[in-house]
């Protein structure tokens, strides 16, 4: 399934299943339409936090796969819940035809550009089987969006500390937290390309 048309610009991650089209972007909020196909999930398969956003779900159609904070349960169409920033959570495809969900997070911060990294790495084959850069890239982009993506049970304070001393040695290595290649535009900007 793709995302709707007119939707915005689309973005896609072949190993994880995910598919975000950008319906708004403002400094306050990013909201997307994402997509998980069948045996899709969130990038990193395992719990993740957002340390300074609050990330609200509303399941359009699927079945979505849910677990905060420990507690899992599926999502169904018409459900709404939010995650609060520091919440452990994480989100898969919990049954046989695509979920579709708007996402919003907020504020936006440059969640928009992890993704493009994220999805554009994965497209290029550059990513393990859960969606995750080597040691070297991951470690420059941990340092780079650390107010909007860190991995649950494992300290904060420590990937923080991990990142700031291995990022440099990636970004000597050619890694960088952005590419050019994968960037998407803005909905505006998508919307005046078409005109």
């Amino acid at each position: 399934m793709s995302p709707r048309p007119g939707a915005g610009p689309v973005i896609a991650n072949p190993v994880t299943g995910e598919r975000v089209a950008v319906r708004e972007r403002t400094d306050a909020a990013l909201r997307i339409e994402y997509v998980l196909e069948p045996g899709g999930f969130a990038v990193g398969k395992v719990d993740h936090v957002h340390p300074t956003q609050t990330e609200r779900i509303a399941v359009e159609r699927g079945r979505l796969g849910v677990r905060i904070d420990g507690d899992e349960w599926t999502a169904t169409p018409g459900t709404k819940f939010a995650v609060l920033p520091e919440t452990e959570h994480t989100i898969w495809n919990d049954g046989d035809e695509p979920v579709r969900t708007e996402i919003e997070l907020r504020p936006a911060l440059e969640s928009l550009a992890f993704f493009e990294t994220l999805f554009g790495l994965a497209r290029e084959g550059k990513t393990n089987d859960w969606g995750l850069p080597g040691p070297l890239q991951l470690a420059v982009l941990a340092d780079t969006y650390r107010e909007e993506f860190a991995l649950a049970r494992v300290p904060v304070a420590l990937q923080r500390t991990l990142a700031s001393l291995a990022a440099p040695i990636g970004r000597l290595a050619g890694r960088r937290p952005r590419y050019p290649r994968f960037a998407v535009r803005s909905p505006a900007e998508f919307a005046a390309a078409k005109e």
